[in-house]
């Protein structure tokens, strides 16, 4: 069984898997969800610390791997699009 406290569980079972006929800008539209994703959940957890004054030591380390993985999902897009534009662009 597999111990989410403390260990980068979520980044080490997260992959993104891209439509093969996926456009460059549909890839950074993706990319940008991702990123918007990590800003929203950073922009809560500041709240949270606001309001309470203090984190939850047992949570913060899940929050801050789940935003970790939405990071490297906005990351990933963003390789494969600079990819395919290379790739398009060999082709031409």
């Amino acid at each position: 069984m597999n111990n989410v406290f403390g260990e980068p569980w979520i980044i080490r079972h997260t992959n993104y898997f891209s439509d093969p006929r996926a456009e460059p800008d549909e890839l950074l539209n993706d990319a940008t969800e991702w990123l918007q994703y990590a800003y929203n959940a950073i922009k809560l957890l500041a709240e949270l610390v606001h309001e309470r004054g203090s984190i939850d030591a047992h949570r913060l380390p899940i929050m801050l791997d789940g935003i970790a993985a939405f990071i490297e999902m906005g990351t990933r897009c963003t390789t494969q699009a600079h990819l395919r534009l290379q790739w398009q662009q060999q082709s031409a």
